[in-house]
């Protein structure tokens, strides 16, 4: 099973001038067709921001019936408060890894599934890397280290080389 669980910010979307225009209805279907081109048999959304704010974003991205579960600071807090609740965590990403196994039936040492986790922050990447998941760094400058499984400038250039990354299956 193909797993792939996304950071909003700064991954998914870009802040900078025109942020606001993150919450509006868009017609760009590019990054609907990435997903499903790349087959994905499941995907989340893990940010720090509130499930709010990752539900519009994955709206104005016309991605919400293919999300199945966004986890956000509001409903990770009450389960895992107080204070290591959110990323970079590893109480916070042992939980999310947990409840998307369970959610899929899926026992942790079974090893028939992979979770390819994308992030703009190394901090988060490192503790995904200890836990199991593929990483991939969402960001224009290169970086080395060796929790950082593959590097790439934007979510595009990610998801159109996801083939070398996880080959299809047939």
């Amino acid at each position: 099973m193909k797993i792939a669980v996304f950071d909003v910010d700064d991954t998914l979307i870009i802040h900078g001038k025109g942020s606001q225009d993150h919450y509006k209805p868009t017609t760009n279907t590019q990054l609907r067709e990435l997903l499903q081109s790349r087959m994905f048999d499941k995907i989340y959304i893990y940010t720090n921001g509130t499930y709010g704010h990752g539900e519009a974003v994955v709206n104005h991205l016309n991605i919400s019936d293919m999300v199945s579960f966004i986890y956000g600071r509001d409903n990770l807090r009450p389960v895992l408060y107080p204070p290591r609740h959110m990323k970079p965590y590893p109480e916070s990403f042992q939980f999310v890894n947990n409840s998307i196994l369970s959610e899929i039936g899926i026992d942790n040492k079974n090893h028939d599934h992979e979770i390819y986790f994308f992030d703009d922050l190394e901090d988060n990447l490192q503790t995904a890397k200890s836990i199991g998941w593929k990483t991939i760094l969402i960001k224009p400058k290169p970086v080395t280290e060796p929790y950082i499984d593959y590097v790439f400038p934007n979510i595009y250039a990610a998801l159109l080389n996801m083939d070398s990354i996880c080959p299809k299956r047939t």
